[in-house]
C-alpha cells in the first residue's frame, strides 16, 4: 500500500513527466542557444592566453576556414541549410577575434597582468568549443531557435559585435 504523501508525489511526477514528454522535450533541458553562445565566447580569454603565451596571432585564417567548412558539413549531414549556420559561425569567429584582440591589447599595454599559463588549446579548449558547436547545431536541428534573443554580454565584447552575433543567431531559424 502506498502512503497518501507518496501517492501525491507520484501523481505530481507523472503530471510533470506527461507535460514535458507531451511537448516532445526531455525532462532534463539542454542549455538554451544564448547560454551556449555565451559559454563559447567565455572560452576566448583562454584562447587568447594560449596564443599570447605562444606568440601566435589572434587571426588564424586556415583554422577559421576549417571551422566554417566543418559547420557546413555538420549542417548538411543533418539535412539543414548550411548557409545560416555558416553565417552564424562567421559572426561567432568575428566576436571571438574581437575578444581575443581586446585581451591581447590589455596584456600588451599592461592594464591587466599578462597570463603566465593557459589551458592547452588543442587538448582542452578546442574540444570544448567543438562540444558547444555540436550542441548549437543540435538546437537548430531541433527547431529550438528563439524568436528573440538579447545580445551576449561579456567583457571585451563590443555592443555592436554582440548585436551582430545575436542577429546572426536569430537567422538560424531559417536553417531547419
Amino acid at each position: 500500500m502506498i502512503a497518501p504523501r507518496a501517492r501525491l508525489l507520484l501523481a505530481c511526477l507523472a503530471l510533470v513527466a506527461t507535460a514535458f514528454l507531451g511537448t516532445g522535450r526531455a525532462i532534463a533541458q539542454e542549455p538554451a542557444l544564448a547560454e551556449l553562445i555565451t559559454d563559447r565566447l567565455a572560452l576566448m580569454q583562454d584562447v587568447a592566453a594560449w596564443k599570447y603565451l605562444h606568440a601566435l596571432p589572434v587571426e588564424d585564417l586556415p583554422r577559421e576556414a576549417a571551422v566554417l567548412e566543418a559547420m557546413a558539413a555538420q549542417a548538411t549531414s543533418l539535412g539543414l541549410d548550411p548557409a545560416p549556420l555558416v553565417a552564424f559561425s562567421a559572426a561567432q569567429i568575428d566576436a571571438a577575434k574581437a575578444i581575443q584582440s581586446c585581451w591581447f591589447a590589455r596584456w600588451t599595454d599592461g592594464s591587466f597582468p599578462a597570463p603566465t599559463q593557459a589551458p592547452d588549446l588543442a587538448a582542452v579548449i578546442r574540444p570544448e568549443i567543438l562540444r558547444i558547436d555540436a550542441a548549437l547545431v543540435a538546437l537548430v536541428a531541433a527547431g529550438q531557435v528563439p524568436p528573440t534573443m538579447p545580445p551576449p554580454s561579456l567583457d571585451c565584447l563590443a555592443p555592436q559585435t554582440a548585436a551582430t552575433l545575436a542577429e546572426a543567431a536569430l537567422g538560424l531559424a531559417g536553417a531547419g
